[in-house]
């Protein structure tokens, strides 16, 4: 509201100035024409009637008879107007009756500001073109800011007394059209992170939209927090499992026991540690997938790049396991995608890590194949049971009697990341055995 005030004063101010500089400018060419016609009068006039006694005129007031009524005698500035006629051997012929003395011509023509008794006067030096006779004709510059200043106050008063109103107006809409907004953060200070109900308030409509980015953005931080406190909760229910086991495994390392039982501890110490290095680095990549709204580094897919450095990263693993890990189509072709290719390289890595480890050992197939369709990873392990394949998806999720070690996040990992691209993770079934993960376009 001050802001709306000081600008509406200023311009006001700037209004007036601009307003003054013109009627100021149109004044003076008015009297500085009626100088001139005034002079040219006084020129053409014939003075051989006026006589030393009657060279002087009485005042323009004194003319009018004392008898006439005061509208009759108008309202007169005898002052402001001096006029004088000069012969050309600087006599005085002719003058008016004021008490200013203009100064006689000395060789000047044309318009002059001088200052007569103190006060600026305008003064008009005009001669016949003979030379002859010159008319000197003075005005006063007060009265013309006089005049200037009452025909500006009289356009401008109106709006100077408009404006404290029209302030108090704009300061009552402002009030009645915010106070909404004062409702509104009422609302937000008492609200818990968690509400997602949206908020109700009944705003201008140049502020609605700004009230539906908040109610999205406090609908996303809900489910942001919920997501993460289910997380937090799954990832310590998850975590205490493997310490505990790794805490036995080292107590019963360090027991008197043959050397074979305690190297027989230590490798399942080992392993133990193994799984647990595995859930923190799915955890540490599902927190740092979670609040991305897109990929942060974004280029054309080398899906042939992305290729070797999946089967580079899976051939341990896959050989430990006596699994084949191969790689077919045209890469060149493969399902055209601008994305990071760092994600998508860990989104193929863990559905590989899946595939080796549920493939039959000593003899299961894993094929990574690239097509302008789809992505796609190949098993040919025992698949997943229909009245799972819904559930598969869920963080930390692991279907009863599972033999292989795993944190239930993988699977997670790889929908976050095609997500993220705008693709989508399809598992079925194959007819001949084995699970296919196809990722295409959402």
């Amino acid at each position: 509201m001050l802001t709306v005030a000081l600008a509406v004063t200023l311009l006001w101010g700037l209004s007036a100035g601009i307003a003054w500089w013109q009627v100021r400018h149109e004044i003076d060419e008015l009297f500085d024409t009626q100088q001139m016609q005034f002079a040219r009068q006084l020129l053409a006039a014939d003075l051989h009637d006026f006589d030393d006694d009657s060279a002087r005129l009485p005042r323009g007031r004194e003319l009018l008879p004392k008898s006439l009524p005061k509208a009759r005698r108008g309202s007169l500035e005898d002052d402001a107007l001096s006029f004088s006629v000069w012969s050309e051997g600087g006599e005085q012929l002719f003058a008016d009756g004021g008490e200013h003395r203009l100064p006689p011509p000395d060789g000047q023509y044309g318009f002059y500001d001088v200052r007569l008794d103190g006060e600026a006067w305008r003064v008009l030096y005009l001669a016949l073109p003979d030379g002859h006779r010159t008319a000197v004709v003075g005005q006063a510059l007060e009265f013309r800011d006089e005049v200037a200043s009452e025909v500006l106050a009289a356009q401008l008063l109106p709006w100077l007394v408009a404006l404290p109103l029209l302030l108090l107006a704009v300061w009552l809409t402002l009030s009645r059209r915010l106070s909404p907004l004062k409702r509104l953060a009422v609302q937000l200070r008492a609200r818990n992170l968690d509400d997602a109900t949206p908020l109700q308030a009944t705003l201008p409509s140049e502020v609605q939209p700004m009230l539906d980015a908040i109610n999205a953005l406090t609908g996303r931080m809900a489910d942001t927090l919920t997501r993460e406190r289910r997380f937090t909760a799954d990832a310590a229910h998850e975590l205490r499992t493997p310490l505990a086991a790794l805490k036995v495994q080292a107590e019963v390392a360090a027991l008197p026991l043959p050397d074979i039982d305690r190297a027989r501890a230590l490798s399942q110490l080992d392993a133990g540690i193994d799984r647990a290095t595995r859930l923190v680095n799915q955890l540490l990549a599902l927190t740092r997938l979670d609040p991305l709204a897109g990929p942060a580094d974004t280029q054309t897919v080398d899906w042939a790049r992305v290729a070797a450095q999946v089967q580079a990263d899976a051939a341990p693993f896959a050989a430990e396991r006596g699994v084949r890990f191969t790689v077919s189509g045209d890469a060149a072709h493969a399902l055209p995608l601008a994305g990071d290719e760092t994600l998508l390289a860990l989104m193929l890595r863990n559905l590989a890590d899946n595939a080796v480890r549920y493939s039959q050992d000593h003899g299961g197939e894993v094929e990574l194949t690239l097509a302008p369709d789809a992505v796609s990873v190949l098993d040919n392990g025992p698949g997943i049971a229909p009245e799972l394949l819904p559930r598969i998806r869920e963080r930390f999720f692991r279907p009863a009697g599972q033999t292989e070690t795993g944190s239930g996040l993988g699977l997670s990992i790889v929908e976050r990341v095609a997500q993220l691209h705008g693709l989508k993770l399809l598992l079925e079934n194959r007819p001949e055995g084995g699970l296919a993960a196809r990722i295409v376009c959402g």
